[in-house]
């Protein structure tokens, strides 16, 4: 549990508060498909993100970030034209990910995970050329009742991590679906005890000085 020397208080690995960490309940799950998360430079901000619990939930899971200055995010490595490489992200085109659309591809597989918001993500499908030329694909299912941080209108919305959750339970299989969603309900927990806590010192206000 290494500390963030921009924030000695949190953990660098799992950006939470040292109180709060959550990485030895991480799984560190060893998977065939190869997980790759484009996270948005400023979703990667966020106190709120989730994608980025990916590398600790799973072995050699990559992330990368998109939208620095004067830095275009990198494709090295990923053959993004192959019939093997997916990117799972809900826009018109994709087709539905189950088991009958991947049995036919070619092994192992890479999903590519655009991690922002609606419009940050929709603007990286246009602009990140891996994710241009990667084979969409969407999750048929609705999103489960998880109590997060933040909620989406819509069904086929869900946060990231939910939605790599749901996507390795097709290629991977389902006792890897339920092990990532038990560590993201800590994750929630953990966050939201630590919005509370966040809550009550601004409610208090800052502790007056007291002179001599």
């Amino acid at each position: 549990m290494p500390s963030d020397p921009t924030n000695p208080g949190s953990c660098l690995a799992c950006r939470l508060r040292r109180a709060e960490c959550v990485c030895a309940h991480a799984p560190r799950l060893g998977i065939l498909t190869r997980l790759i998360v484009i996270i948005h430079s400023k979703e990667w901000r966020k106190t709120t993100n989730t994608g980025h619990f990916a590398r600790l939930a799973i072995q050699n899971a990559e992330v990368r970030l998109h939208g620095s200055p004067h830095q275009t995010v990198s494709s090295a490595g990923i053959e993004s034209a192959s019939a093997s490489t997916l990117v799972l992200f809900p826009g018109r085109g994709a087709s539905p990910l189950n088991h009958d659309y991947i049995a036919a591809l070619p092994r192992p597989l890479t999903l590519l995970v655009p991690d922002g918001n609606w419009n940050q993500a929709k603007h990286m499908m246009r602009r990140v050329p891996m994710l241009c030329l990667a084979r969409p694909v969407r999750l048929a299912g609705p999103g489960l009742d998880l109590h997060g941080l933040r909620h989406n209108s819509c069904p086929d919305r869900m946060s990231t991590f939910e939605a790599i959750a749901q996507a390795l339970g097709i290629l991977e299989g389902e006792e890897t679906e339920d092990r990532l969603l038990q560590f993201f309900r800590q994750v929630l927990e953990r966050m939201a005890h630590n919005s509370r806590r966040s809550a009550r010192r601004t409610a208090r206000g800052p502790v007056p000085a007291t002179g001599d």
